[in-house]
């Protein structure tokens, strides 16, 4: 149920999966569905689009599984599709989490992880953010690193940061990161 007063739902949560190209962003989001809290039968859903997901009556989380340095976004165009989303589940959800798939660097019309966290944080406020690094790839490549003084200025915004295997060496093990994706959204 919407608050009347209020004209956007409020930003809880923002979960940022980073890495380069091909690393396994839109995988690790997608495998976060086989978490049943999300409201699904554990099956992983193999579109890059998908629909909003009640956590609560009155929270959703909306996950873009697309980065926008790939989809050679400018950042403007990417919060204006964080907008739109919000707007979209206004008239049922109040409370609004957001999860994405970033990279590390600044990369067509996009700014590196730092200015975006920061802009992030000034235009929508999110209560939490947590960035997840992905390292290895789910090639089992190294993945992206980030400066120390990269991780201090995150640090300093209040940004919580971990990092993530995503090699699939061990099918046994291969969806335990989706459920430790998601645990970032369970409000019990």
């Amino acid at each position: 149920m919407r608050r009347d007063t209020q004209k956007r739902p409020h930003m809880e949560r923002a979960l940022f999966v980073v890495g380069k190209q091909n690393a396994g962003k839109s995988t690790l989001l997608r495998q976060m569905f086989v978490d049943r809290r999300l409201g699904t039968d554990g099956a992983i859903p193999e579109a890059s689009r998908i629909k909003p997901v009640a956590l609560s009556p009155e929270r959703c989380l909306v996950i873009r599984c697309a980065s926008p340095h790939e989809r050679k976004e400018t950042l403007r165009r990417f919060f204006d599709k964080v907008e739109r989303d919000m707007e979209r589940v206004s008239d049922q959800f109040w409370r609004f989490n957001y999860a994405c798939a970033l990279q590390p660097e600044a990369e067509n019309k996009m700014p590196d992880l730092i200015t975006i966290c920061k802009k992030f944080d000034a235009k929508f406020a999110p209560e939490r953010i947590r960035v997840i690094l992905i390292d290895p790839r789910q090639d089992g490549r190294p993945g992206s690193r980030l400066a120390q003084s990269d991780v201090d200025e995150l640090r300093s915004l209040s940004v919580e940061m971990a990092i993530i295997d995503a090699h699939r060496s061990t099918p046994r093990y291969e969806y335990s990161n989706g459920i430790f994706l998601a645990d970032f959204f369970d409000f019990a």
